[in-house]
């Protein structure tokens, strides 16, 4: 595959077959991501790969903590963003929602808190004693390793909203407290006979977001 066609037909999934993830290639996965570029090659990223049983531990914990933020009546802070930015959350949202999904409806909450039922995930974490400045680093490693994994036929979701837990989260993990993770990614192979399999954000025009100068 090009990578013009991966840029470019690559899209969030949200429906994942149970079939596990062979090792070998999560390893390709995570060794596209560390040939980003970094600032003076620091290479500041780690990742940890969660499957099996952790997988499943750890998707236990984070259902079984909102389930109790839910009994508590503890409601997730909604998003509130300047304009045009929560607009094209709404319109996300919106289209997300009124999308075909057929006898299984998605749930954005707990969906992504099970990582949609990827049997692999990814976090994706910086050195705590780094500057947040790095964090363009880790998104050049993330984009790798989305566009590798679409390349394998494999489908991703980058998760953010589990992280609302992240002290649990590394608990569960045992991770030391010099990682500190910044992003989630599902890993798996796409449910094709899920409706929402289907669905690609729309982007806005290039007018929105650049300016040229000559």
């Amino acid at each position: 595959m090009e990578v013009r066609e991966a840029i470019y037909q690559r899209r969030s999934i949200r429906a994942f077959t149970p079939e596990a993830v062979a090792k070998k290639t999560l390893l390709q996965l995570v060794d596209a991501a560390v040939q980003a570029p970094s600032a003076r090659n620091m290479q500041p990223w780690h990742f940890v790969v969660v499957t099996g049983r952790a997988r499943e531990r750890l998707v236990q914990k984070l259902l079984s903590l909102y389930d109790q933020e839910l009994a508590q009546g503890v409601v997730p802070p909604a998003m509130e963003l300047p304009e045009p930015f929560q607009s094209r959350i709404n319109q996300f949202l919106a289209a997300l929602q009124s999308w075909p999904q057929g006898d299984r409806p998605v749930e954005l909450q707990r969906g992504s808190l099970a990582f949609y039922g990827a049997p692999a995930v990814i976090l994706v974490a910086l050195d705590q004693r780094l500057s947040l400045d790095r964090l363009f680093d880790l998104g050049a490693a993330v984009q790798n390793l989305l566009l590798m994994a679409h390349s394998l036929g494999l489908g991703t979701c980058v998760i953010g909203i589990a992280l609302r837990y992240v002290n649990q989260i590394r608990q569960e993990l045992q991770l030391p407290e010099s990682i500190h993770p910044v992003m989630t990614i599902a890993v798996g192979k796409p449910d094709a006979t899920h409706p929402i399999t289907a669905f690609r954000a729309g982007r806005q025009d290039l007018a929105a977001c650049l300016t040229w100068i000559e």
